[in-house]
């Protein structure tokens, strides 16, 4: 390692606040379609029923639930109610869509951090000692 750089959240503030704009938008427009869901969705998609099973919610939710958040779900004693279903239907929607507005592993161009100090030498120590300035800085 030639060096490294330590970016404090104070520092990195402009950039998050940037990227946060960038795909507020999108974030946005995809908080409409699960709203959109009507019961006539859900029985296309698993069919009428009284009462939906834990297999049911599984067929949706995949592994996106626990086993303890698919029963905390459960509104009947037997499974979910059609309710229940619509509304977790929706959460499904709701995380495909979000999963898709979101901006994974952004790129920082190196112009970000020209003029920051880089740590050469006793990497640990100086980390330490930002940190504790940065701490300080913010108290």
């Amino acid at each position: 390692m030639n060096y490294c750089l330590y970016c404090s959240p104070q520092a990195m503030e402009k950039w998050i606040h940037e990227k946060e704009a960038y795909i507020l938008p999108d974030y946005k427009l995809a908080q409409l379609p699960p709203e959109l869901l009507t019961f006539n969705v859900l029985y296309k998609i698993l069919g009428q029923k009284q009462i939906y099973t834990l297999e049911d919610a599984r067929r949706l939710q995949k592994k996106q639930y626990t086993i303890q958040q698919y029963r905390n779900q459960m509104d009947l004693t037997q499974g979910y109610s059609p309710e229940q279903m619509l509304a977790i239907l929706k959460d499904r929607c709701r995380y495909l869509i979000e999963r898709g507005s979101t901006l994974n592993n952004p790129h920082i161009p190196a112009s970000y951090f020209q003029g920051w100090e880089q740590i050469t030498e006793n990497h640990a120590q100086r980390l330490r000692e930002l940190v504790a300035e940065a701490l300080d800085d913010k108290a």
